[in-house]
């Protein structure tokens, strides 16, 4: 699945391919919005006892064994470097920076979701129409099959359905 690079006040906040954000990048996003300091970025957040107690029980009730399925990743050096997390770390994150950066954090998130049910609720009414138009065709071709005839001898696209 390839999950969605997010906004946050203009600033892209990547994801990887497990679904977890770049909270390196919901750090600046914070600061560049003077909703957060420089010195409150991941690495200070991870040491607070409570969040490694939330990491650690998010990752059990989880059932995340694997290495790449971890609510949180700590990538040293490379092109992703930072501190990756899953969406409710995220926000607790942005909890932790300032209440008003975790609403705008928040509502980003939902807005995601928002999109993600329009577009699966588009796709449902165009699976309908499909649906529908096959039934048609279906009960369209029945006297044919009925009567024997070949597909090459039905009417030509546009021409007037036998069955009425």
């Amino acid at each position: 699945m390839k999950y969605p690079t997010v906004s946050v006040n203009g600033v892209s906040v990547r994801v990887d391919d497990y679904g977890r954000y770049s909270l390196n990048d919901l750090h600046a996003s914070a600061v560049c919005s003077g909703q957060a300091k420089e010195n409150q970025g991941p690495s200070q957040f991870l040491r607070s006892k409570k969040v490694k107690e939330f990491v650690q029980t998010l990752a059990r009730m989880q059932k995340c064994t694997l290495e790449e399925n971890q609510p949180v990743k700590v990538i040293n050096g490379g092109v992703n470097q930072g501190v990756w997390a899953l969406e409710i770390v995220a926000i607790r994150y942005a909890a932790w920076l300032s209440a008003e950066f975790e609403i705008r954090v928040y509502q980003t998130f939902q807005s995601l979701v928002r999109q993600g049910f329009d577009a699966m609720a588009r796709l449902n009414k165009i699976d309908h129409v499909i649906n529908a138009e096959t039934r048609e065709v279906s009960q369209c071709a029945k006297p044919y099959g009925k009567m024997g005839i070949w597909w090459s001898q039905t009417p030509a696209p546009g021409s007037p359905c036998p069955c009425g």
